[in-house]
């Protein structure tokens, strides 16, 4: 039998962005081929992989000595013929260690200035995995891997009023008409702009970010506010946890939005939860939470984003998602987000269709499966 190339990935926690993506990798190797272990340098104990070893340090600070000797521990007894690490706090642990074993780094946010700390890092790195091509790294280390949906469990989408009642919500009758702003679009000469009944079935709106100001999240609470102002029946909730969670709440009831808008924290089901949103709101501009996007996509959630490199790759604008221009102050975003949310509600055969593209999109362009086959075939060119 041949020898079994082994395999040391590194991650900072399964908190992490990209805990989900590195579990549903590890389980996808050949078990004949590869043998694999898992080092998590912080954070909580619970999460695991079935049937790999994994070892949970106590990282504290940027540099943790007791986190270094901890590393190092580990790639004495396993002696790795790979590293893989899986973000910048991974890489920086697993490169100063470099010796027999090769590096291999997944660089996730490309568009991050590089200083003389990272260049040192990425010298002591074998092989840098990009999810774009980047001038600014070397271009003999780089391997560009497309960013791919992490597949998320099967779960049946449920009605919004059984979501509600799962989750401990009542629900709210609109507190008057609905009044359309596109369907019919209103003429000020013929005063066609009558209230009409609103939904019956609540819509679901989801946001799935920190709770930092850094991401907008005011901006799409105030896109929640101009929705309750025209009374359209819909519920929001933000998952996430953050430093500025006490703030948002206390914009929240003072719009009087507390019976729209909930805050669920972080939750561990929210691969279950995402199925059941109407709309995906994503106003962040971080690269490094853009993969919720995908995975909105790939459950057939169509997602209404702000303008990155990220979001454009990922959303043709008009046919898979929606993109909010990331021009002007943030009143025209708001604006403009408000807007297009309730165009896409009231167009029900463009809605079906986002549906529809978004997923298709996502299984030809970015698929999870071709994503892993790539990583497996870096590893060989290693043997």
């Amino acid at each position: 039998m041949s020898h079994r190339l082994k395999i040391l990935h590194i991650i900072s926690s399964w908190e992490s962005r990209v805990g989900n993506e590195l579990a549903e990798f590890v389980v996808r190797l050949p078990s004949e081929e590869f043998e694999s272990e898992i080092c998590v340098l912080a954070g909580s104990k619970n999460g695991s992989v079935p049937d790999v070893p994994t070892t949970t340090l106590d990282l504290r600070w940027s540099f943790d000595v007791s986190t270094y000797l901890g590393v190092r521990r580990i790639l004495r007894r396993f002696r790795p013929d790979v590293v893989h690490t899986w973000d910048d706090a991974a890489q920086f642990y697993g490169a100063i260690h470099y010796g027999s074993q090769r590096v291999f780094a997944e660089k996730r946010d490309t568009g991050v200035p590089i200083g003389w700390l990272q260049q040192h890092v990425n010298r002591k790195t074998d092989r840098l995995i990009v999810p774009r091509k980047n001038s600014a790294l070397p271009v003999a280390q780089t391997v560009v891997i497309s960013p791919a949906a992490v597949p998320l469990p099967y779960c049946e989408p449920m009605p919004a009023e059984e979501l509600l009642a799962k989750l401990d919500f009542p629900l709210v009758e609109p507190s008057g008409d609905y009044y359309p702003v596109f369907q019919p679009q209103y003429d000020s000469v013929r005063r066609n702009y009558k209230p009409i009944p609103p939904r019956q079935t609540p819509v679901i709106i989801g946001v799935v970010l920190p709770l930092g100001l850094e991401h907008q999240i005011l901006d799409a609470l105030w896109v929640c506010e101009t929705l309750n102002h025209v009374h359209l029946n819909f519920h929001a909730f933000f998952i996430g946890d953050g430093k500025d969670r006490e703030l948002f709440l206390r914009s929240r009831d003072r719009w009087k939005l507390f019976s729209r808008v909930h805050f669920l924290g972080n939750r561990h089901d929210v691969g279950r939860l995402l199925p059941n949103f109407d709309v995906l709101l994503h106003l962040s501009s971080s690269a490094e939470h853009s993969g919720t996007i995908l995975s909105a996509m790939s459950c057939g959630v169509p997602v209404i984003a702000l303008e990155t490199p990220e979001s454009q790759e990922y959303i043709l604008d008009g046919t898979t998602g929606i993109l909010i221009p990331s021009e002007g102050d943030f009143r025209f975003y708001r604006r403009t987000t408000a807007k297009k949310l309730l165009h896409l509600l009231e167009n029900v055969e463009l809605y079906q269709s986002m549906k529809i593209a978004a997923k298709d999109r996502i299984v030809k362009q970015f698929n999870f499966e071709t994503a892993v086959c790539q990583r497996i075939h870096i590893y060989r060119e290693w043997r």
